[in-house]
């Protein structure tokens, strides 16, 4: 009877303790972010509102709040790891969650840096950038892209002037923590609307 007991005691206590782990964190969005308002194609040259790029220039990494970070890199956004690029050929800041993929919001400062110029470039013409869409994002010309046709990979670019476009993009294929592991593309074009609202608004 005692060595019965005994044993009970010890299946309760070992639920006990399991049941005393480290808690899961909670996530900060009380619901999964909305997809990015995309509208119908535009032409690479009509840019009716365009964007000042001063606040990019100067601290790119700031360009994304702690719940847009959430929205788009990881919830919860704790280990978000944020680095700025000012190395050639784009300028901008990387966004990354435990060594997982690659978060990037670049401005090309070499051809290709519009998206006329990206249109007809070796790769395009070459059908690296396939598959190929044109929408528009925050009423400005935008394509979405694969480049060398990764699909686990995919690339967003906005004419956000006349003379200069933003490239948001993920490398990589893992996304702990991530809303658009199974959508990739609709997470990078909700990462566009974040700047460039954020831009607007500097």
């Amino acid at each position: 009877m005692r060595a019965w007991a005994l044993a009970g005691l010890v299946v309760l206590a070992a639920g006990l303790l399991s049941g005393c782990g480290p808690a899961k964190p909670h996530r900060l969005l009380s619901q999964p972010p909305a997809p990015a308002q995309t509208g119908a194609p535009l032409p690479f040259t009509q840019v009716d509102r365009p964007v000042d790029l001063a606040k990019f220039d100067s601290d790119p990494c700031s360009l994304l709040t702690k719940d847009q970070a959430a929205a788009v890199v990881a919830d919860p956004p704790n280990d978000i790891r944020a680095n700025r690029r000012a190395t050639l050929p784009a300028f901008g800041c990387s966004w990354t969650n435990h060594g997982g993929a690659l978060f990037e919001a670049l401005k090309p400062v070499q051809n290709p840096s519009t998206l006329a110029e990206l249109s007809v470039s070796p790769l395009k013409k070459d059908g690296e950038l396939d598959p190929w869409t044109e929408t528009s994002i925050a009423g400005l010309p935008a394509v979405v892209y694969h480049v060398f046709r990764h699909t686990y990979e995919c690339s967003v670019s906005v004419q956000v002037t006349l003379d200069q476009m933003l490239t948001f993009d993920i490398q990589g294929k893992d996304l702990p923590g991530s809303y658009w592991d199974n959508d990739r593309c609709g997470g990078l074009a909700k990462m566009a609307e974040f700047v460039i609202g954020n831009l607007r608004q500097s």
